[in-house]
This record gives C-alpha cells, sequence and structure tokens, in this order.
C-alpha cells in the first residue's frame, strides 16, 4: 500500500486582490483552503502565512515615492 503524501496549504495575500492558498504539493492556487487539495488529491495539515504581501506593500512604497 503507498503512503499517502501530506502537505499543507502556503497563503499568498495580496494588497489588492483576494488571498490564494498554494498546495504545497503540486502548486496549484484556489480561493478557500480544503482538506485536502482538489487538484493532486494531497491531504493538507495545516496553513502557513509567508506574509509576501509585506514585499508587495515594499515595492508599491517605492513606486509610489513614500518614504514614510
Amino acid at each position: 500500500m503507498a503512503k499517502m503524501r501530506e502537505a499543507h496549504w502556503i497563503k499568498r495575500t495580496h494588497v489588492f486582490d483576494p488571498d490564494e492558498y498554494e498546495c504545497s504539493a503540486c502548486g496549484r492556487r484556489f480561493r478557500q483552503p480544503a482538506p485536502s487539495c482538489p487538484a493532486c488529491g494531497t491531504r493538507m495539515h495545516g496553513t502557513k502565512d509567508p506574509q509576501d504581501w509585506v514585499e508587495e506593500m515594499e515595492m508599491l512604497d517605492i513606486m509610489l515615492g513614500d518614504d514614510d
């Protein structure tokens, strides 16, 4: 019997777009997390939030010349 793979959701928060949840096994993105990935079927164990939105805000500040 093959061992079932386990993975987690990676929460992708965007400044101007809705959040997305990326499967750490296959990389597909969805609007909401689920117990398993709808694309590859991998069972999910929690969510990690790398806070990528911070980099988006820094880039926006640079583009707009906001130096506060």
